[in-house]
């Protein structure tokens, strides 16, 4: 009797619920179509069914997902689902180039054993491994890699923050090639050198990431993650440029998910660092809580370099299996999309693409697409109500992440420990002030409309109060408990200024006096907005 046994992609890390897990792992497509009498799954007997994601020569070729019965699933049903699946060609092995990997880790040893000894088994034969240990409360993980991982290189990062340790990651590697990965992740043997044969498609390729499956689905807070996230459905390669707008893409450039995630790609060392690096006010352990993969990927593109969706390269994701941690997480997606989307909004080769997608954006984030890749057609049914409150969470946080970044940004200033991309040194916060003056003299234009008395004054009183103060603002750096005195003074007193002009040239007309301080205003918003001079 021929049996095949299937091994689970992690190692199970809690009880299973039965009505909402399934059993997830990795089989090899020649396996499945020889068609052996029985095949096994590992811990099988605790599940109803099973996602086996099907890699063929190298390749990845979708999923199949089969029901369990006594722990095993049916090999002929096995392999009719896998014959279904569209057909690859091999992987390619190009000649192995140097690479970097980087670990990025704060206080989780035991999570990050298993992520090292996944590393350590990988097939590859250049590569370096450095791990980052972003400020961290104890020893404990320079402990661990001086007693079981000696090879592996231990650099501390003591700014909290992960952009931070993201960019010691890149100063302390020595490889022109860093693949990023995190510390509950499990990466399969091969990704290296799917990492390299991306990177190997051109000279202009400046990033590679890969599919980054649910390897763990224990419960319904998993189950709810995984249908909210798309990393695990990039299953078909994929190369992006600014240059060639994919036409099934609306929203590109900035069409959050379809190139990856931070748990798993790849950059040139030298491009990033010429970049300015990560931007430090963004990523996990900040005030904006994420955000920083999601920057990288579109400034990449805006720089005229591609990015390669490459599916071999293969890393398991472990999400998170209580509710209390989910919650905490989805806050940190919706913050972080939101800082992010506040620096899009603020540099002015982004912003004109970015407002012409923004509807399509604000719909696709209000009624957010929930699918599995069991079931494309919508969410798992087996999704409580408390799990999938948690997406109204993740919406309304996004409303905070403006305000959060450039509170980072001014605690990171002040502690000296600021770093990112040039363009976004004084300039950025000039560059918002303006923004917020042309949104008053907006307001300003819209009260010379022919509207109820009412709204006219209110419109008139944002102008009075924002706009005038927000361009000098713009312009002149105050202490901040000044700025929202300042900038309601500024307004009042340039009308009583121009009131009092107009009284003593006999001249009065206050339609023409509104239409032309508020025009004014707007024109020379953007003009500070555009500018390039530091401030």
């Amino acid at each position: 009797m021929t049996t095949l046994t299937l091994t689970p992609a992690m190692s199970l890390h809690g009880d299973v619920d039965r009505a909402a897990a399934t059993w997830v792992g990795l089989v090899d497509a020649r396996e499945a179509a020889e068609v052996p009498d029985r095949v096994e799954l590992e811990s099988g007997e605790l599940f109803d069914r099973a996602r086996l994601l099907v890699r063929d020569r190298g390749s990845v070729r979708g999923y199949v997902t089969l029901p369990v019965v006594d722990g095993a699933v049916d090999a002929s049903a096995l392999a009719d689902a896998v014959d279904a699946l569209p057909a690859v060609p091999a992987a390619s092995r190009p000649a192995a180039r140097p690479i970097s990997v980087v670990v990025c880790t704060r206080d989780r040893a035991a999570l990050l054993r298993e992520a090292l000894d996944a590393i350590a088994a990988v097939d590859y034969p250049a590569m370096e491994v450095v791990v980052v240990d972003n400020a961290p409360a104890t020893d404990e993980t320079r402990e661990l890699l001086a007693e079981e991982y000696p090879r592996f290189r231990y650099v501390r990062e003591d700014s909290p923050g992960l952009s931070h340790a993201r960019n010691a990651g890149l100063r302390a590697a020595t490889c022109g090639i860093v693949a990023f990965t995190d510390d509950d992740v499990i990466v399969d043997p091969q990704w290296l050198w799917a990492i390299a044969s991306g990177f190997a498609r051109g000279d202009d390729i400046g990033c590679v990431s890969g599919v980054v499956p649910s390897g763990e689905l224990r419960n319904d807070v998993q189950a709810y993650f995984d249908a909210r996230v798309s990393w695990s459905k990039l299953t078909t390669g994929r190369v992006f440029r600014l240059s060639d707008p994919p036409e099934d893409l609306p929203m590109f450039p900035f069409c959050v998910g379809e190139f990856g995630t931070g748990a798993n790609f790849a950059v040139r060392r030298d491009h990033v660092l010429g970049l300015g690096g990560f931007d430090t006010a963004l990523g996990a352990g900040t005030r904006t809580k994420g955000g920083e993969d999601l920057d990288m990927f579109v400034r990449v593109l805006y720089d005229g370099h591609a990015i390669v969706v490459e599916p071999a390269a293969l890393v398991w994701h472990r999400h998170r299996d209580d509710l209390a941690a989910l919650s905490a997480q989805a806050i940190g997606y919706g913050r972080g999309f939101g800082a992010w989307a506040a620096t899009v909004m603020l540099e002015p080769r982004m912003v004109g693409a970015a407002l012409a997608r923004s509807p399509r954006a604000v719909a696709r984030l209000v009624n957010k697409p929930m699918s599995t890749v069991d079931d494309a057609s919508g969410a798992a049914a087996v999704l409580s109500d408390e799990a999938k409150g948690v997406g109204r969470l993740e919406l309304g946080s996004i409303l905070g992440g403006p305000r959060a970044y450039f509170a980072e940004r001014r605690a990171q200033r002040e502690a000296g420990t600021l770093a990112g991309p040039q363009t976004r040194g004084r300039q950025l916060e000039r560059r918002c002030w303006a923004a917020v003056a042309a949104i008053g003299g907006l307001f300003g234009l819209l009260a010379l409309l022919p509207l109820p008395p009412g709204v006219s004054f209110a419109f008139l009183a944002i102008f009075v109060l924002i706009g005038p103060g927000a361009l000098l603002r713009a312009w002149v750096v105050l202490p901040q408990h000044f700025a929202p005195l300042v900038i309601p003074a500024v307004g009042i007193s340039a009308v009583i200024l121009l009131t009092t002009g107009l009284v003593y040239a006999r001249w009065w007309d206050p339609g023409i006096a509104l239409l032309v301080m508020a025009a004014l205003t707007c024109v020379a918003a953007a003009v500070s907005f555009q500018a390039r001079r530091p401030a």
